[in-house]
């Protein structure tokens, strides 16, 4: 009897439930300002799925593979302050991804000269295609960066005559 009930009549107004929480609590896709912040979510997100699957395809077992996972880490923290950028809603956090993607990027190049002659010419043309996702990324979470202001105006407020 207690089954039927619960099957019956709770577990769909918990099913309702749950599933008008999570539409109303928004995506972080749906939070981003403007098309920068949303450009630098999904291509940091391409990226870090990219970098996984070169550093699942090249393996760990070698310096190309260590190279690889350093890559997937970096593009996964960047993708991850992109996503507490969104979610926050945290300004400051756009220069921390610009940071971790942009030493994904530059380890991108060094990885691509460790597998010129130990890999399949496809893993080289992944790798370009993930320099070129992170490329995107990275100018589009730079833009997302609040202005600091690097120097101030000095005001005079008495002006010495001689």
């Amino acid at each position: 009897m207690f089954q039927k009930v619960v099957s019956k009549w709770v577990a769909p107004i918990v099913c309702l439930a749950v599933m008008a929480v999570n539409a109303n609590a928004g995506s972080p896709t749906s939070l981003a300002d403007d098309s920068d912040q949303y450009n630098a979510y999904v291509y940091s997100y391409v990226s870090m799925v990219y970098a996984d699957g070169i550093s699942n395809v090249i393996g760990d077992d070698s310096l190309e593979g260590e190279v690889a996972i350093l890559i997937s880490g970096f593009c996964s923290d960047g993708f991850f302050h992109c996503f507490d950028a969104l979610v926050d809603d945290d300004d400051t956090l756009w220069q921390d991804a610009v940071d971790d993607l942009e030493l994904a990027r530059m380890w991108c190049d060094t990885l691509i000269v460790f597998v010129e002659d130990s890999q399949p010419a496809s893993v080289s043309g992944q790798i370009e295609t993930l320099m070129w996702y992170l490329d995107i990324a990275i100018a589009n979470a730079k833009d997302c960066v609040p202005p600091t202001r690097l120097w101030r105006l000095p005001l005079q407020t008495s002006v010495k005559r001689w």
